[in-house]
């Protein structure tokens, strides 16, 4: 049975009309109308039927519509996975990611990734941003997404940076701690207790970047690593921390957590590899596709 005259069946029953059909469809009215013929003939049976200016599905057309649906759902599947196996990507990608897989926007990658070359597989493995540059620049990662300082200027030399998006962190604090920290600079907010996370962090390189350069050290008051163990401590009462601002802000409002007036930093969000490894067609494709999820 031909593709096209199932694929013409379908559009014309989605469309109602010959003449919408052969627009969708992008060939003239009496091909259409070819088609439609030639499949009915086929089967011997009546699809469709005038009416009015129109077509309508006759009995057999409605029961047999949902299965010629399939069919070219289907057909339109294999089209993809075929013209994706002809480009030559094939293999195993190992892929780093970092904090949740909504936030790097994963799924959309992975998706175009899946649709537009059938033959990778994927590895997926999560862990603090300067982890996953590691792994990357040792070669037990072939990609990954991470997370540094504006330019990526914390970053290796030996890694190639795909800039996606930039951040700003708040610095946020309990609820009822508005006196300490409005109107307080980075010096005055290193006196209070914060939460700290191991060096790999991004959070820990970005605090860095804004006591060492004035010769202070924040107070220490528990350390975690992870991201949503800082902000339920938080919430709890237990110290400072940083948060992307819009989860400081989403918590500001649900919990009455304080958000310091005065003071941000910024953060860049990148996917990398090592140099050299952009052309390899694997890694090639993921750059391509991880900035069309980005919009790119």
């Amino acid at each position: 049975m031909d593709y096209t005259a199932l694929r013409v069946f379908v559009t014309i029953a989605e469309q109602g009309s010959l003449t919408r059909a052969a627009t969708q469809l992008c060939i003239t009215q009496p091909a259409v109308s070819l088609q439609l013929k030639k499949l009915q003939s086929e089967l011997s049976l009546t699809l469709l039927e005038r009416s009015g200016p129109g077509m309508r599905l006759t009995d057999a057309g409605r029961k047999l519509l949902p299965a010629a649906q399939r069919a070219v759902e289907v057909f339109a599947e294999f089209r993809t996975a075929a013209r994706g196996l002809q480009d030559g990507v094939y293999g195993n990608l190992r892929i780093g990611t970092i904090i949740d897989p909504e936030f790097v926007r994963l799924g959309a990658t992975l998706g175009l990734l899946s649709q537009h070359h059938p033959g990778l597989t994927f590895d997926l493995r999560q862990g603090m941003s300067g982890n996953v540059a590691r792994d990357v620049e040792t070669g037990l990662l072939d990609v990954g997404f991470t997370l540094g300082l504006p330019g990526f200027k914390d970053l290796s030399p030996k890694l190639h940076v795909k800039p996606l998006a930039e951040f700003t962190y708040k610095v946020i604090a309990p609820a009822g701690w508005g006196h300490e920290v409005t109107g307080k600079d980075w010096t005055e907010l290193a006196t209070l207790p914060w939460i700290s996370t191991p060096e790999p962090s991004v959070h820990s390189r970005l605090l860095a970047s804004a006591f060492d350069g004035l010769g202070v050290t924040p107070r220490i008051a528990a350390r975690v690593d992870v991201e949503p163990s800082m902000m339920d401590l938080v919430k709890s009462g237990v110290a400072l921390s940083l948060a992307r601002d819009s989860l400081a802000l989403q918590a500001a409002k649900e919990h009455g957590v304080m958000v310091a007036d005065r003071v941000a930093l910024q953060a860049e969000l990148g996917f990398i590899c090592v140099k050299g490894r952009e052309a390899e067609p694997a890694i090639g494709a993921a750059f391509e596709l991880v900035g069309r999820a980005w919009g790119l």
